[in-house]
């Protein structure tokens, strides 16, 4: 009830979603706001999707909700959550970016600062290699490409705002906010970017 009075009143919504059941519950609420009080570019989201389920995903897509992703998470404690937490399958799901990329979901990349650093380039560095602390690849098919990653931590997170008229990319007519950096993220090894 909440979430359809804050969504009927023109609200965008971010609901903290880790489990795979609280992510259900946030796709249950946003769907019944969006049956009582259609609104296609709502842009509602959910913060984390840690182990949402591909019929998670493909709920997300048909109701157009989207993600923020803790990508973080995969270095910081992928390793627990295979051995002690979720187990090796569900744990290689972790933030499952390539499916979300499939579904043409809007998401963007985060690190829950100040439960992680903030650094744009580790998180890039975390989806384009999904490598843990003791150095393994969790979930490789989950990998995304470098520009995608670029993207969601610029264009994505403009437009997941509504603020992609004046900011995310360099364009004429926007604000000049950017970053001048050493080495060419796209150009380099993977597993540097986050050292540029």
């Amino acid at each position: 009830e909440e979430v359809a009075d804050l969504h009927k009143r023109g609200y965008r919504m971010a609901i903290h979603g880790n489990g795979d059941r609280a992510i259900g519950s946030i796709l249950d609420a946003y769907e019944l706001a969006l049956k009582a009080y259609p609104r296609s570019d709502h842009r509602h989201r959910i913060e984390h999707v840690q182990t949402a389920t591909v019929a998670d995903l493909d709920r997300m897509q048909r109701l157009n909700v989207a993600g923020s992703f803790f990508i973080n998470h995969v270095y910081y404690w992928g390793d627990r959550h295979k051995k002690l937490f979720l187990g090796p399958e569900r744990a290689r799901r972790i933030s499952p970016l390539a499916e979300a990329v499939d579904r043409d979901l809007l998401f963007t990349l985060h690190s829950d600062c100040p439960v992680t650093p903030a650094s744009p380039l580790f998180s890039v560095w975390a989806a384009v290699n999904r490598i843990t602390r003791d150095g393994e690849i969790l979930g490789p098919e989950q990998k995304i490409d470098v520009e995608t990653a670029i993207r969601t931590m610029t264009i994505y997170g403009a437009q997941l705002n509504f603020d992609e008229d004046h900011s995310g990319s360099i364009e004429i007519g926007k604000q000049a906010d950017f970053a001048v950096l050493a080495e060419d993220p796209t150009a380099i090894d993977p597993e540097d970017i986050k050292d540029i």
